[in-house]
């Protein structure tokens, strides 16, 4: 099934939890994506397809509403950056560039030290902290590499990919690479490495 379809958004809805929710925060940095590299009707519109006029960030919306805007968005910017997928790695690292600006991207600078493996480490604590639902897990097979495992993902695997290049990036990791394999309807494993 091809990624980004309306039929794939469909099975990705049906096989979410109704009772998974996240922060606004990520919807807000997908609006904020729209508003810099599109106009405010495009993010009107975005706003449109899920029923709501503006998200709050440290409160908690359905994640179903979530992947209806990411769809509607990378849809939007997908002529400009590749396609849907394309589209979606920038909106990922977009939205991971604002949760590090965020108080608690801050704070989570300062444990992890610019230490890459530390970061990752971190980063089922941090899903547990702005996600309601789903699992994430990180296993190491050397100390510049192992995989991430996110089970009932809520995005597509690119804008993960997307978020994870973006860590990289604000960690100084040289020859990083993040490779992503669907093992489930809507279970991930992200192989990444570094030298």
């Amino acid at each position: 099934m091809h990624v980004g379809s309306e039929e794939e958004m469909q099975q990705r809805l049906a096989a979410m939890p109704i009772q998974h929710s996240m922060r606004g925060l990520f919807f807000n940095s997908v609006l904020d994506v729209l508003r810099l590299l599109e106009d405010e009707s495009a993010v009107k519109h975005c706003l449109e397809s899920t029923g709501e006029t503006r998200y709050l960030d440290f409160f908690s919306y359905p994640t179903s509403t979530y992947v209806r805007l990411l769809y509607t968005a990378a849809n939007l910017l997908g002529t400009r950056y590749g396609g849907f997928e394309g589209a979606l790695r920038v909106m990922g690292a977009r939205t991971i560039m604002k949760f590090l600006d965020s108080a608690a991207g801050k704070a989570l600078q300062l444990v992890v030290e610019g230490n890459p493996q530390r970061l990752l480490n971190n980063i089922p604590v941090v899903h547990r902290m702005v996600m309601k639902g789903g699992e994430c897990s990180m296993k190491w097979s050397s100390p510049t590499g192992g995989r991430l495992t996110i089970e009932r993902i809520s995005a597509p695997a690119p804008f993960i990919e997307g978020a994870l290049q973006a860590i990289f990036d604000a960690t100084h990791v040289r020859s990083a690479k993040v490779a992503s394999r669907q093992i489930g309807p809507l279970d991930v494993e992200f192989a990444v490495s570094w030298e």
